[in-house]
Order: C-alpha cells, then structure tokens, then sequence
C-alpha cells in the first residue's frame, strides 16, 4: 500500500525547483501584472485576426445575475474539489489524439535547422523577421526539471521575447528585458508536457503580438510586441535538467504560419456565413426568418456560424478539410445536436470537437446509431474541460474510456436502465461526467441494496449505503480528508466502508445513479452538499437542506445558463420539446444578424415556439431596450400573447399563486403560504393574521388549506375587501370542511363578491409536536377562482392628433367638459387617439355641445400597424360599443357636421395593458411551474428601459 500511495503521490506532485539555473527572480517584485505595467502608459492593441468584440452595452440584469452566479467564490468540505477549479482552468491534452498531429504540421519551416542546440549559446536567427514568421523548438520534457525558457534577442542582448515554463509553480511567464526585467505575463503551465515526452514549441509573430503554442495548442495568453520584431537577431535556450533535453530549433523560412494564416481564411469564412444569413433574415418577417432557420439550409448555416463564431471569440480557428470535421459541421442531426445540448464552460467548443471528432474516428458506427451520437457528443461537450477523479484527484478521467464504457454497458442486458436510452444527450453529459472510474461503478452496480435496483430508486441507495461520520472510526475528523480516508484514494466503496458526511453522501448518490447510467451530479447549498437526479422524467432533489432555491451547480460541473441548479429543471423541460427548443435557438442566433428594430419580434417569437429557453429571454431584455425598436412593433408582437392571457384568466385556476402575502407572525416565511414549492409557513404566535393580495378584483369559487401536522387554528376569520375598499366577513371556521387529521385539508365554499384582497384572522393555535413552538403551520394556501375586468378611462391625457383646421386637440381628452374642441366649419372632419398602450376596449363615449348631431360617424380601431376594424355606430353618437376588442389606436371621422359643431370630450373605456406587463403575464405562465425563474425573469423584466 505505502508503493501504491507513493507512486500515487509521485505522479501529482510538481518538478522541484533547480537551484543550480539562475534566472531573473527579482523581475515578479516589479510589477506583477500586466495592469501595473499598463499603468506605466504602456498601451497593446488586441489581434486584429480574431474577430473584434462586440459593442458592450449596458450590463443588463440577467446578464448581471449570470456573472454574479459565475463568481460565487462556495468551498466545499472536499479539499480536492478546490483544487480540481485550479486543474480544469488548464488545457488539457488527450492521449488518444496521436502526436504526429503536431509533427506532421511543420512542412513551412523551410529557414534551417539546429539540431542538438546547446542551452545559453546565441542561434542567429538568419532573417529579419515579420508577421506570419514562426520559430520552432523541439524538445523533450522531464518531470524533474527546473525552470527552462526559449528566448529572442537583439544585437544588444536584450531579451524581446521570454517564453518560461515553470514547473514548480504550475505556470508560464511571459516578459521582457532591456537593461531589467519588466512586467511579467502569467499563464498555465502546458498541460502537454509530459514526463519522457516530447514537445514542440512554436512562438508565431501575429500582427501585434507573439502567440506561443506547445503540442499544437496556444497558451491562454500572447504577449505584445514590447520591441519591433524588425530588431531580432538570435534565438537563445535557457536551463533545462535532469533528464530534459532540448533536440532541434527550426529557423523561420519564407512561408508563413498556418497560425498566422489560418484566423484571416477562418475570419472571411465566418464573414461569409454572417453575410449568407443577413441575406435571408434582414427585413424579412417573422415567418420567413422562422421558415429559413428550420430549413436544412438555414439550420447548418446559423449554427454553422455561431459555432465558428465562439470559436473565433477564443482566438483559435477550424482547419476545414477533416472528413470527420466537414461530416459533423454538414449534418443538420449532428451539429443541432451539438449546439443545443447545453453550454459549454469556457466556450470551449474547439476541445470538444476534437473530442468527438477522435470518437467518431475510434467508433465510425457513433454516424449510424443515434444511441452512441448522442453519447459521443454528451461525452465531447462535457469533457472538453477535463474531468478529474474523485479517487486521485490529479487523474484525468479520459473521454475515449467512458465512451467506450458506456458503449460496451448498453449491449448487455439489465446493466443500465431505461432512462439512459431516452434521455437526450444534453441529459447524458450528467452521466458520462462521472467523477468515478469504470472500476468503481462496477463495483456500485455489484454492490446495490436490495430494492434500490431500478431508475426511481437507485438515487435514494446513497442513504442506505453511507454512514453519516464526523469522525472516522480511529477518530479523524473529515475535513481533513487524507487522515479521514487513511490516504486512500476516496471510491465509491471508501466513501461507502469508511464514511462520510454531506459530501459523501451526495456524491455516492450520484456515483451510483452514473453506474446505471442515470442523470444525477451534486449541488452546493449553504455550508451542505446535496444532490440532484433524474426520475420519472424531472430532477429531483436529495439530502435536501434548503430547497432549490438555494441550490448551486457544484464546481467541476458544467452548466447551462445560469449557476443556480434549478435551471436545470428549466433545460430539462425545453429538452422535452427539442424540436421546438432548436427551432428557438436557431431564431434567437438569428436575430443577432437581423436589423435592430426586428430583433424583438423575432425573439419574441422565439420565445413562443420555445418558452424554456432561457437565453431567448436574456435577449429580449436587451432587444427592448434597443432604441430603433417601434412601439407598434412591440404591440404586433405581443398582441397573441396578450389574447391568449385572457382567455386562459376565464377558466377557474388558483389566483393566490405567488401574489403577495404580508404578515407579521408569519414573517420571512409567509411567501410560502401560497408559492408552489414544498415549504411551510410557520407562525410561533397563539394569535395571528396574514393578508393575501389578489391585485385584481376577482370571482372566488374556494379557498384550500394545507395545514403543517396538527397546528391548526381552532377558530379563525376570513375577510374579503369588496370594490369599496372595506373589509367583509365572509367565512368562518364553522364553514369549513375538514380531510384528514395531521397534514390535513380545509375546504370552504366561495362567495359571490368581487374580491381584490383576502385576510384570515387566526386564533387559538395548536402547538406542535416537535418542540418548534409552532401553533399555524400552512402548508399551501390555493384560492380558486378568476379575475374581472376593471372597466377605466384608457384615452385621458394621451396624444391626439386631428384634422390641422381643427382647434385644440387636447382638449379631447382634457376630461374637462368646460373645453370644446370643434371641426374645420367643413363638410367632415376628424381626430385619432393614441391610446400608447394595448387595450381591450368596451367603449368609446362622445360628449357633444348642444343638441344637434352629425349625419354620421366612422369609429374605428387597430392594434399596432394592422388592419382598422370599423365600430357599429347608431345615432345618437354618444356612446359607441367597442365589444371588449384590442385597439392601441382610436380614430373618429365625423361627417355631415354643421358649422361650429363641437364634442367636450370623448373617454375611451376598457382596460390597457404595456408592454413590460405582457410581458410579465407571458413569463408568469411560461414559468408557471418554475417559481425561481419567474421570479428572476420578473424581476429583470421590471427593470426594462421601455416606455409605451
């Protein structure tokens, strides 16, 4: 054990320093990050090859919710988990790629070679050097070195360039130096050197600045151009020992590289997509943009573009020409598959297309079976940040291994269950991101409880399983986890034979559902870990302490969206739409191409074939802020929307559903009288009251209570507020109808008053037997019933306009019947009010001076840019029915009038809704069943810049 512990240990642990190399030290001291030096007015330019970022706007809510959920800095009770952020920041490499990947790229180096070069002797570097120009150095790496470093100098032995990987600090430092050192430039070290291995270093001179890359992939950092590249003279190599060697430098030739050439072939590539589909979606309707993305066509041209787009975004480009590549980027299957099963951390969308371009290489059946598609591409997506094990934290878990694994397991019979073959590949990537090995969910699948062997109980075997133990039984505290677990590598069966508490507990849980192949990962709540699974087609949460609400995505774990992992339940349900989800998505990349003023429309759109897409609505916020954005375009928009609204509101559902409850006793809990999550309002008072806002005057059928064991007022009151703003009472306890005995149900009849707030007065409680010193517990609170319509002048003080003869327009609308408004003196005349809002107009009325009338009147209405629909008109002309039809604008045409002939004013009766609250009424129903999202979405909402 103590050899096995050793070469565990002896494979983690960093290169020691070699004190024997002398190297600048005191350059860290001077200033430590490139800001400082920025500060010293030294001023860098981005790459112009990369694609410019777009214009930043305003940090909107959600966009500042979503930063905010980044930056959570949560610990957790597992050391190894902290440091697994560190480890997954770096670039990985994988094993099955092979190395002539890199060695075959090298056919421009045409400048000469030096082979065997001696570390501190000056190479000339042959040529004065420019963009495009790249040197080359190959070596081979020791894990036991010291520090080492590439170097391009002047005449003047200046150092213009520092390339110094540092092995025993884990990262690489970029600088200069002339007559000092300057400010250094840090980064990781390249995870692609490897003990024994050989390397390939290429420093490539872009436009403004070097980029480095080793084995093929670029440091996470380039350094500027501190000197001009015009003045380099030599090439000098720098330490290296125990075991490392440097083997060749390739001088620069006259061919540039592929580095260098490829971001301007990729960029007009991409220009070239974005031109492709402004073409079909610029001015075009909503219908037509809709018709193209769900087109062949214009499926793999959007998804085609935005994939390169983030690619372009990182800096790194697609080398077109890999069979397996153009195959993947040419199947509308696989590439909507791909950009619709979840994001990606890091966006790094070139890792994962490596991943599964190696797989389907390895596996050419994965472009036959959609079985093995989607779990090549769950696998790709989730492991293009690698992966660590929970065992030996500084293993890789490998992509090709748990493929195959998975693979090999859904050919035998019974090894894994239903849900694995159904779920989607977004869904797999919480199965093939096991923290375990392959060895350790076979001892899970060997080693399940009796009765918790099918996929709506495997998640629930944890508790069965797992002892919860501060300490281990020879009385080691858990936090230090090398002492709890006996430096052992923490398995499933470590965790199950030594113990565990929170931590353990939830990842056996999903440790054990992954072995079956169901769906499950950890979350983070406050100072606890749970977890999180899938049954009967929803997530489910496990050793719950604090609710969804409080439930974080756990570090290590990709997500989509947002951190918080209720989002999860959100994705889970625009997954079970996927045609419609990838439809929306298309439509919301789309927009992004389209003209400003359309965006809306569009996304709004978008955002009907899909309403679980989250980003959709992250885009409409910002889309209806934009300032070309029309007012009747929002109102076009949102109009069905706003229709559908109403006639679901004439059906009886629960109206009390996450309106607003105060209430002094009940206090911070009170929201949960009537939210649709399973907590409990607690009152500790014997008396005690709370008052329930309707918001709109309604028609009540019923109340529901759902009490909390047996604390239960004995007597209480229910008051209903009627149109006149008193209270009344209305029920009584003597009214109620009793179901059950401890958790049970109060059922009272409804009352035939409007009613637009509720207030229970409750006395004498029922103290519980917990010791909680609880007497009214309310489980849930459902008030059935509908809302009515609050007929009000919707046309007071809004703009009209008028024939130009016409006097004071205003005056229309003035409700002051002192001011008269009157005609040309014509034949006919006429005025248009803009109502700003949409409307459900019942009415128009006219209030005329004197007695005579016109021979006739045209009333007439539309919403936004429409058709006008014309109103029925019957003299006297006072009082025109409307018959409760939508209108933003009024316009009345008077003819036949006499000279002089005036109206006092006209009132326009109904009931108006803006934008932002359409807008809120259509999450509140998308999100009906997703209480922290609405609320969320609500509050960003509410945050609008919009006007009507």
């Amino acid at each position: 054990m103590r050899l096995y512990l050793f070469a565990v240990l002896l494979g983690c642990v960093s290169a020691f320093y070699d004190d024997n190399v002398k190297y600048e030290e005191d350059y860290d001291d001077a200033w430590e990050t490139m800001e400082e030096y920025n500060k010293q007015e030294h001023h860098f330019v981005v790459h112009k090859n990369v694609l410019p970022t777009e214009v930043v706007e305003e940090e909107t809510y959600l966009a500042r919710l979503k930063r905010e959920s980044e930056e959570t800095g949560e610990t957790y009770e597992d050391a190894w988990m902290n440091n697994m952020v560190e480890d997954t920041a770096q670039e990985s490499h994988y094993e099955e790629e092979s190395e002539l990947m890199w060695t075959e790229r090298q056919e421009e180096q045409t400048g000469g070679t030096i082979d065997n070069p001696t570390s501190s002797v000056k190479y000339s570097i042959g040529k004065e050097l420019g963009p495009g120009d790249v040197i080359e150095i190959h070596g081979t790496y020791s894990s036991g070195t010291g520090w080492f470093s590439a170097n391009i100098m002047d005449e003047n032995e200046n150092v213009m360039l520092h390339v110094n990987p540092r092995p025993n600090k884990k990262q690489t430092v970029l600088n200069s130096k002339t007559g000092s050192w300057k400010a250094a430039l840090k980064c990781e070290l390249p995870s692609s050197l490897q003990d024994g291995k050989k390397f390939v270093m290429r420093i490539v001179l872009m436009d403004e600045f070097y980029s480095i890359y080793f084995n093929g992939r670029s440091l996470s950092k380039t350094f500027p151009y501190r000197q001009s590249f015009s003045l380099a003279t030599d090439i000098t190599l720098w330490g290296g020992t125990n075991g490392f060697t440097w083997n060749k430098i390739v001088l620069p030739g006259s061919e540039k590289a592929r580095e260098y050439t490829e971001p301007i072939e990729f960029k007009s590539k991409v220009d070239g997509l974005r031109d492709e589909i402004q073409a079909r979606v610029g001015r075009k309707s909503v219908q037509e943009i809709k018709s193209y993305a769900n087109s062949t066509e214009g499926s793999l041209a959007i998804f085609q573009w935005w994939l390169m787009r983030k690619v372009q975004g990182k800096g790194e480009v697609l080398s077109f020409g890999d069979e397996t590549l153009d195959w993947i980027l040419s199947n509308r299957e696989v590439l909507e598959m791909f950009m619709t099963s979840g994001d990606v951390q890091g966006n790094k969308y070139t890792d994962a297309l490596r991943i599964l371009e190696n797989l389907i290489k390895k596996d050419p059946q994965i472009k036959e079976d959609p079985l093995r598609l989607r779990l090549a591409v769950a696998t790709a997506l989730t492991h293009s940040t690698p992966v660590s094990s929970m065992a030996v934290s500084c293993n890789k878990i490998k992509p090709l291994s748990v493929y195959q694994e998975y693979v090999t397991l859904s050919q035998e019979e019974g090894a894994l269950f239903k849900p694995f073959f159904e779920v989607t590949a977004w869904h797999l990537r919480y199965v093939v991101g096991s923290w375990q090995t392959e060895e350790e969910r076979s001892w899970a699948r060997e080693n399940t409880p009796a009765g918790f062997d099918n996929p709506s109980k495997i998640g629930d075997a944890t508790h069965r399983m797992m002892k919860y133990k501060l300490y281990n039984d020879d009385g080691f505290r858990v936090f230090n986890r090398a002492n709890y677990y006996y430096y052992l590598p923490v398995t499933l069966e470590a965790m199950h034979e030594v113990g565990g508490v929170c931590g353990a507990i939830s990842k056996v849980a999903a440790g054990m559902c992954h072995s079956y192949g169901v769906p499950a990962t950890p979350v983070g709540q406050p100072g606890h870990c749970a977890y999180i699974w899938y049954r009967n087609g929803g997530w489910v949460l496990g050793n719950d302490v604090s609710g969804w609400g409080s439930s974080s995505t756990h570090s290590g774990i990709q997500y989509t969206w947002m951190k918080p992992a209720y989002y999860f339940r959100v994705m889970n349900d625009a997954q079970k739409n996927l045609e419609g989800y990838r439809l929306s998505e298309k439509m919301r990349i789309a927009s992004k191409i389209a003209e400003p003023q359309d965006r809306f429309s569009i996304l709004e759109d978008a955002s009907t074939e899909c309403p679980y897409n989250f980003a959709v609505w992250m885009d409409l916020e910002t889309a209806m802020e934009h300032p070309s954005l029309q007012k009747e375009t929002v109102q076009e928009a949102l109009l069905p929307s706003l229709l559908a609204h109403r006639e679901r509101e004439k059906k009886v559902s629960d109206i009390a559903k996450d309106k607003k409850v105060t209430s002094e006793c009940f206090g911070g809990t009170a929201f949960r009288i009537n939210d649709d999550q399973d907590g409990t309002a607690y009152c500790k008072e014997t008396t005690g009251d709370f008052e329930l806002d309707l918001e709109r005057p309604s028609k009540i059928n019923e109340l529901k209570f759902h009490w909390w064991g047996q604390s239960k007022p004995a007597e209480y009151d229910i008051y209903a507020m009627s149109e006149e703003g008193t209270y009344v009472l209305v029920r009584t306890q003597e009214d109620e109808r009793v179901v059950g005995t401890f958790n049970h149900w109060s059922y009272l009849q409804g009352w035939e008053m409007k009613t637009s707030k509720i207030k229970v007065d409750m006395r004498n409680g029922k103290l519980d037997y917990w010791g909680m010193k609880v007497y009214f517990g309310i489980r849930a609170l459902n008030v059935l019933g509908f809302p009515v319509d609050v007929l009000e002048d919707v046309s007071t003080g809004n703009p009209v306009t008028a024939d130009i003869y016409s006097t004071d327009p205003e005056s229309l609308v003035d409700a002051d019947n002192s001011t008269i408004w009157s005609g040309t003196g014509e034949n006919s005349t006429w005025f248009e009010i803009d109502l700003k809002k949409i409307c459900i107009l019942d009415n128009i009325e006219m209030t005329w001076e004197g007695d005579e009338r016109p021979e006739n009147v045209r009333v007439t209405y539309k919403t936004g840019n429409s058709m006008e629909t014309e109103a029925l008109t019957e003299d006297p002309f006072n009082k025109v029915p409307l018959d409760m039809d939508s209108g933003t604008k009024l316009r009345v045409e008077i003819a036949g009038s006499g000279p002089g002939q005036g109206l006092k004013g006209v009132k326009a009766c109904g009931v108006s809704y803006g934008g932002k609250d359409i807008m809120k009424l259509k999450i509140n129903h998308a999100f009906d069943n997703h209480f922290f999202v609405k609320r969320d979405l609500i509050k960003a909402m509410e945050g609008v810049k919009y006007e009507d």
